[in-house]
């Protein structure tokens, strides 16, 4: 089941969201999130959070849960706790990319969450897609011009690449070094990625 999360980093033209069917899943709103998805003309199933970056805006949501400023989660996480609570085992995170970097930074912490409760999360914007994986996985061509590889949470062994134009066998991706970014497809091949331990961020960009 899938779910959509909007946050409230910036989103210069919405073109790209276009490709997905909102009407059929389930949107949270976190905070001024809320902007992205009235723009869109959606009603969310829940806006959440304390209303710091939500401005003047009268929010219209299926259901609404307030937290307290003073607290220990960000609304992000507590989006991400929700869905993961309700069920849904698909979360595209919208609005998480190009705003503050700590905020950035900490979205890459909740794939990992996502990914430890057994789901699968992806962060979208114009030029990025972003995902985690801890198991050996296959990549397919989707358009975008590279693909990149960081070791997260730690480093990464025996980490192979097959499939695409840089091909590994066998590397130690150490977090203190750039090892395997800026690949690309094989002529539409489809990449096979294999390691036997630790955490993998997988970038998809566009210049």
């Amino acid at each position: 089941m899938r779910c959509y999360i909007f946050c409230s980093a910036p989103i210069e033209s919405y073109d790209y969201l276009r490709k997905y069917d909102f009407e059929k899943a389930f949107v949270i709103c976190a905070d001024g999130g809320y902007a992205h998805a009235k723009q869109l003309g959606l009603i969310p199933d829940i806006w959440l959070g304390d209303g710091d970056s939500l401005g003047t805006v009268d929010v219209v949501a299926k259901e609404k849960m307030v937290f307290p400023s003073k607290k220990d989660f960000t609304d992000t996480d507590l989006a991400v706790q929700e869905a993961l609570r309700r069920g849904y085992d698909e979360i595209i995170i919208i609005g998480a990319l190009g705003g503050r970097l700590d905020h950035e930074f900490s979205h890459f912490c909740l794939l990992k969450k996502i990914l430890d409760n057994n789901a699968r999360g992806i962060l979208v914007s114009e030029k990025n897609e972003i995902t985690m994986e801890k198991e050996s996985f296959s990549v397919l061509p989707d358009g975008r011009k590279y693909i990149s590889f960081f070791p997260f949470a730690g480093d990464v062994e025996n980490f192979s690449v097959k499939g695409l134009c840089y091909e590994a066998e066998n590397m130690y991706l150490s977090c203190s070094e750039v090892q395997a970014s800026s690949n690309c497809f094989d002529n539409g091949k489809v990449g096979e990625v294999s390691f036997s331990s630790g955490y993998v961020l997988v970038v998809r960009a566009d210049d």
